[in-house]
């Protein structure tokens, strides 16, 4: 009955007339300009350089990941069967999520392995595009409509859930903190000056900008924890508060951490590691597999956790450190790091693209010893 079901489902996402992003931009000039900057733009198989790798590891023929990472594919079921291959001159295939794909989401299907969405395209007809525009356009290429999952952010939920492999074992998780008071668009889709469309603005004065802003963006990375620093003779404290209204940790090659140093003339005399910033475990931000063995695995081999250090929304911890001959001008300094995928992941895969490699630099806090 599952599996009826949920051929039903992605047959009603894959039917339809297909509108690729690129038809938005007549109309909604600035929004696609920022889409295409995006992670959502670029998370199919074609513009994804770690996901492509993940995919050829796993060597299967199916693509159970076309359902988040390609689901404006017009033979989606087929592509997740396998019977069908991927094809790079099929704008359903290669836009990735696309505009005319979310704003076609009319309701999510909560499930134990993983969320679905439900389109409301229908074939032949004016698409019907939703959102949370209070008085929507009506125009020619589409009608809108305003729809409570784009309110409480629940549209969302349909891919940034949560993730079962097919052991039955959780490789994400957000769905345990998200709630009605959750408020993922007003996060990661900030309000900008100006209109949502090009030539008829009607009066709008700002928009939600759609760069779908995350651990790609430093200034994302810069206000999702707070660092707080003390210290009493040769004992430092470092709080770390998670400002994020979900866990540090929500995708499983993450890695971040913070660096913590003690500088005297401005050399540096202490830190909280030397060569691995996993040398302090409490100070790191980690979630690693293991398979049926217990040696550590890829996400789709998992059957448990090999290490799991996580924080979850709005928590804090302390950690205190023992810096012998702590004196009066020393400078005690944190910052937060982050990477989007471990560069121990990123090695083994051969990642080469500079937004998945490099460090991305979050606040700093430091104090002078007095």
């Amino acid at each position: 009955m599952k599996v009826i079901l949920l051929f039903l489902i992605l047959l009603g996402i894959s039917e339809g007339k297909y509108l690729d992003s690129a038809t938005c931009k007549e109309c909604h000039e600035d929004i696609y300009a920022e889409h295409t900057k995006s992670m959502h733009h670029k998370s199919s198989i074609f513009s994804d350089e770690v996901h492509k790798k993940v995919k050829e590891i796993e060597g299967k023929d199916g693509y159970s990941c076309a359902l988040c990472h390609m689901p404006a594919a017009k033979n989606l079921s087929a592509v997740i069967r396998g019977t069908e291959k991927l094809d790079s001159n099929d704008k359903s295939h290669t836009d990735g999520v696309s505009c005319f794909y979310c704003h076609q989401i009319s309701k999510i299907h909560y499930s134990k392995a993983y969320n679905i969405n439900f389109s409301s395209a229908v074939n032949g007809d004016k698409p019907t595009m939703f959102g949370n525009l209070k008085n929507p356009d009506f125009g020619d290429k589409h009608d809108s409509k305003e729809n409570e999952i784009y309110k409480n952010s629940e549209v969302c939920m349909g891919c940034h859930s949560h993730k079962q492999n097919s052991h039955g074992f959780e490789v994400c998780n957000t769905k345990d903190q998200h709630d009605s008071r959750s408020d993922c668009i007003g996060c990661h889709m900030p309000k900008a000056p100006g209109g949502n469309e090009k030539f008829n603005k009607r009066g709008r004065e700002e928009y939600a900008t759609h760069n779908f802003l995350g651990i790609r963006s430093d200034e994302m990375v810069k206000r999702s924890v707070k660092l707080e620093l003390s210290h009493k003779q040769n004992k430092i404290e470092l709080t770390i508060i998670n400002k994020m209204g979900h866990s540090i940790i929500t995708h499983p090659m993450r890695l971040k951490f913070v660096k913590t140093v003690v500088k005297r003339d401005s050399k540096i005399i202490w830190s909280n590691f030397k060569d691995s910033p996993i040398e302090d475990k409490e100070a790191t931000f980690i979630v690693a597999f293991k398979d049926e063995d217990g040696k550590q695995s890829m996400p789709n081999k998992a059957k448990g956790y090999a290490l799991y250090q996580n924080l979850k929304a709005l928590e804090a911890k302390t950690i205190t450190y023992t810096v012998d001959n702590l004196q009066k001008g020393d400078e005690i300094e944190a910052t937060w790091i982050s990477y989007v995928i471990n560069p121990k992941i990123a090695e083994k895969l051969d990642i080469k693209t500079e937004e998945f490699i490099r460090p991305y630099i979050g606040v700093k806090e430091s104090i002078v010893v007095r």
